[in-house]
């Protein structure tokens, strides 16, 4: 029997709708929720990848908890608290994330986020999608039209009406080609003299999702202060939002010296290898939560979790707009724990 389900996209941090599509208890479609005030019945490519990414290759339960646990529990209690390094970003749904932190903080462990050089702003320059739409200049920073369909709509709505619309990128791209001027760096640190040599509007909107570092974002969100202007930072993941502003995320040295001075590292739904060059747990050993078999093989032990589509929960876009989801299966035979209760568990354990 076929059962369609509403929930939130787990791809970026826009924060689309969309229908999952289940027969048996398992994922076999999507199609767009219609009525979601985000993106209009409309879903990109990325949601569509992610959605086959989880229909075939979920993770499943190979040993029972009580044995994982165990063996998680041997582990850390053999090691020097100081020296123990949670790991996790914005693919975690706020009641996960909050709990991690209350464990952390009571277990005295590290806890690292990274979002890509992104840090909380105040909420008074950040631009709302409807305010990208109604912009009379648009500047934008890396590829939105590749890398979110959904924003990219909006800014075309915004051409439409008559904005002007700069990119500005290393490498000529698709939102170049769609705007109505392309301004191309030798290198990306060059963003900020850039940004500053353009005439502005009174309702001038950056629209960023890359930068080099943690202190040229700071100066573009000082920029934007200072010219009374607005942005809009499209982050990487559904829940990046909350992780701004409920950690300071590091930077890539920061992550990569205080895992070197780890024994234990425990990944929580994240692989540091996609945005850490060099080998980060050769001689660590690794504890990893996983949702898909894909997302960290390596690991000395592996804890399956449920996938966002089997829980209840919520993300916080880009807006800071919080939306809550549901259990998209409800299948009373599923086994796996969601990330909050194996760490409830593994709390009561140590």
């Amino acid at each position: 029997m076929l059962k369609i389900e509403h929930t939130i996209c787990p791809t970026c941090s826009v924060g689309c709708g969309l229908n999952i599509i289940s027969k048996n208890d398992t994922i076999v479609g999507i199609n767009a929720y219609k009525n979601h005030e985000i993106n209009e019945g409309r879903n990109c490519n990325n949601c569509t990848d992610t959605i086959e990414l989880f229909k075939n290759n979920k993770e499943e339960l190979s040993e029972d908890y009580e044995t994982i646990l165990n063996k998680v529990t041997d582990l850390l209690n053999s090691a020097d608290k100081s020296r123990i390094t949670v790991i996790c970003s914005g693919r975690l749904n706020n009641e996960d994330l909050d709990k991690i932190i209350s464990f952390t903080n009571n277990q005295k462990y590290n806890l690292i986020t990274y979002e890509y050089n992104f840090s909380k702003i105040d909420s008074d320059i950040l631009a709302s999608y409807e305010e990208v739409e109604k912009a009379d200049k648009i500047i934008t920073i890396g590829d939105i039209y590749r890398n979110n369909p959904l924003i990219a709509r909006r800014i075309i709505h915004a051409k439409e009406n008559g904005c002007y619309t700069i990119n500005i990128n290393n490498h000529k791209n698709l939102t170049a080609y769609n705007s109505d001027e392309f301004i191309n760096l030798d290198a990306f640190s060059e963003v900020m003299d850039t940004v500053k040599s353009q005439d502005l509007t009174d309702n001038t909107i950056i629209v960023v999702n890359k930068v080099s570092s943690n202190k040229q974002y700071q100066e573009l969100v000082d920029f934007v202060k200072e010219n009374n202007i607005k942005i809009l930072p499209v982050l990487k993941h559904p829940n990046s939002f909350s992780v701004l502003e409920k950690t300071t995320p590091s930077t890539i040295h920061d992550l990569v010296e205080k895992c070197n001075n780890s024994d234990i590292l425990i990944l929580v739904d994240e692989n540091p290898a996609e945005y850490v060059d060099k080998e980060i747990g050769a001689d660590k050993k690794i504890i990893s939560f996983n949702t898909t078999k894909k997302l960290f093989q390596d690991s000395d032990v592996n804890i399956p979790v449920r996938a966002w589509y089997e829980q209840e929960g919520s993300f916080t876009n880009n807006e800071g707009k919080t939306q809550e989801f549901i259990d998209t299966i409800q299948d009373d035979t599923n086994e796996l724990k969601t990330i909050r209760m194996v760490f409830d568990e593994l709390e009561n354990a140590l």
